[in-house]
């Protein structure tokens, strides 16, 4: 898929994500005075100990297990439940029906009865715990739909985002309750498949970093694709066992796979990270941590909390447990803000910058509308009730037509006003550009251009041009190091085929090495490449300062263009001279 078919694709995975979270916060708590779907046994079961029958490990005091007569020791017999309440009792006793009685085969040391247990919604004691969940995913989701806006054209930040929108879909489609058999089974697929993806994902997004990878690196990013795969195909076929009960059949004793494949893809993935941070040198050492460090502690806690709820032999310790499991998702956007900002994993000067446009503009609106409005009221109190209508439409009306300039105005207001020195940056590298084809010496305008881009983007820089031996190399004026890249490295090629800036993380075994290459084309031809490192502070170079950027290597490869041909255009002049001067000499000789 295209880079920027990635965008919208992401976007729409994002809203889809934000109506199932939305849809199980509802679950939860209802909607609009009606009770909500979602009801609880108030008990939690070992999921371990088998499907046909499970223990109960322990109670609530007072709670609907309670209620009806069961205790912890007691084991259930599910072989008479529905596929339904199947799954929701595998499922720590949650996302039953809220008010559906439930009818349980219990067997009590040598005594076996039926028990009736009516599941109750969550109690308002537990409500604000269960909101600070949900509003740290609703602000992981916001993370997510924010890079993918601004930075779907790498493909990290395209990991990190389908990473969070993963992690939401574990806890909005986990212990869903609806009337519908088909829902609650289909969200218990995803919810455990998004599990073992998460893992994927993890692995793939420490790949990104410190590339090439070497081959043991490969081996365990491919190791831990296979016990995912491994996993999920345990997983949709634990569900399905759990519908039919076929628990006896020798075909389907796989528990000691599913076991083996899922504790073998968390410790690969946290391989691949591990050695991904090893791997990693200065700046990007200091983003692939506060890149991959938080995922891999939100996920790596999310498992243990949930190992923890389902051995607690006190119901009261489970509900601690959960409520640590909510605050460890309030956590986790806490600590991606504070990478975002301090680390600057993206850009988080064009996020404030649209909302302070926002803000502003609704502000001039909203209150142009209610002065038009109080000053209608008060000199045309006199006008009918359809003299109003016309008066308001009118207003809304050019207001509406005036938002594009509106907008337009306040834009260039809050760029002069609170970005001003990146604009500043930006107009520099823009004047450079033009007035880079009045210098006249080759060796000037490479280090003018290579001075220009450090002060101004503060961040390392070299310019290597074509050196007439089917390679492209760096002038001492630019790059110490003397890099030297052949006609046919990878990222030339890409340059030379797509004219236009590529990332060269996304670039393996080239000789180019930093961030971003630019292309310097002139009359059709490629003539140099301007390469920018990661800046120090680890920020991201925003779309505006890639523009600038483009236009400066265009306009010195333009010049450089034009010196190498006056200059080979005066070695022509000195060689034809001195053959005249040759043929001088000989008819002097020999008259």
């Amino acid at each position: 898929m295209r880079r920027v078919a990635w965008r919208p694709v992401l976007l729409v995975i994002c809203a889809l994500t934000a109506l199932i979270q939305t849809a199980s916060v509802l679950d939860v708590t209802g909607m609009g005075g009606a009770p909500p779907w979602w009801g609880r046994l108030g008990a939690t079961v070992d999921g371990f100990s088998g499907l046909s029958r499970v223990d109960v490990r322990s109670v609530e005091p007072g709670g609907p297990a309670a209620s009806a007569g069961l205790r912890p020791g007691d084991r259930i017999d599910m072989r008479a439940n529905s596929p339904l309440e199947r799954l929701s009792l595998l499922g720590f006793g949650q996302g039953l029906l809220n008010g559906r009685p439930i009818n349980l085969l219990v067997q009590r040391g040598t005594l076996q009865t039926e028990l009736t247990v009516i599941p109750r919604p969550l109690q308002a004691a537990r409500y604000w715990d269960f909101l600070l969940g949900a509003f740290g995913t609703f602000w992981l989701l916001l993370f997510a739909a924010l890079i993918a806006w601004r930075r779907a054209d790498l493909h990290q930040m395209r990991l990190l985002s389908l990473w969070l929108v993963v992690f939401v879909l574990i806890g909005a489609t986990g212990g869903f309750a609806a009337p519908w058999a088909w829902v609650h089974i289909l969200f218990n697929i995803v919810s455990g498949v998004a599990v073992l993806l998460a893992m994927g994902l993890w692995a793939a997004l420490a790949g990104c970093f410190a590339r090439p990878l070497s081959r043991f690196r490969r081996i365990a990013q491919w190791l831990c694709y296979a016990f995912v795969a491994i996993s999920i195909a345990n997983s949709v076929a634990w569900i399905f066992r759990i519908m039919g009960l076929q628990i006896d059949s020798p075909a389907f004793t796989n528990e000691l796979l599913w076991l083996v494949a899922f504790v073998g893809a968390i410790l690969t993935a946290a391989l691949c990270s591990v050695l991904a941070i090893a791997a990693a040198r200065g700046v990007e050492r200091q983003r692939a941590v506060w890149t991959i460090a938080p995922l891999a502690a939100i996920l790596c806690s999310l498992i243990v909390l949930g190992i923890a709820i389902s051995a607690s032999s006190s119901y009261a310790n489970a509900v601690l447990w959960s409520l640590a499991g909510n605050l460890g998702i309030l956590a986790a956007p806490l600590a991606l803000t504070y990478a975002a900002l301090s680390r600057r994993l993206i850009d988080v000067g064009f996020v404030l910058n649209r909302a302070l446009i926002f803000a502003i503009v609704s502000t001039i609106v909203i209150g142009a509308f209610v002065l038009v409005e109080w000053a209608a009221r008060e000199w045309l109190v006199s006008t009918g009730h359809t003299a109003s209508t016309v008066i308001g439409m009118s207003l809304a009306l050019g207001l509406g037509l005036s938002m594009r300039y509106i907008h337009r105005h306040v834009d260039r207001f809050v760029d002069r006003v609170f970005f001003r020195k990146r604009h500043e940056d930006e107009a520099a590298l823009r004047r450079f550009a033009h007035e880079s084809s009045y210098i006249t010496d080759r060796s000037v305008l490479l280090e003018r251009a290579v001075r220009e881009v450090k002060d101004h983007t503060h961040a390392d820089a070299s310019i290597l041009v074509e050196n007439g031996a089917t390679a492209f190399s760096s002038s001492p004026e630019t790059d110490g190091a003397r890099t030297i890249a052949s006609e046919n490295d990878p990222a030339i090629l890409a340059l030379r085929a797509w004219r236009k800036p590529i990332d060269l993380g996304s670039i393996e075994d080239s000789a180019l090495r930093g961030e971003f290459a630019f292309p310097m084309f002139s009359r059709g031809a490629l003539v140099g490449v301007l390469v920018c490192g990661a800046k120090p502070n680890g920020e991201s170079y925003a779309p505006d300062e890639s523009d600038a950027l483009l236009v400066l290597a265009h306009g010195v490869g333009t010049t450089l263009d034009v010196l190498s041909a006056q200059r080979d255009g005066s070695s022509d002049l000195v060689l034809r001279k001195l053959d005249e001067l040759h043929e001088d000499l000989k008819r002097m000789s020999h008259p």
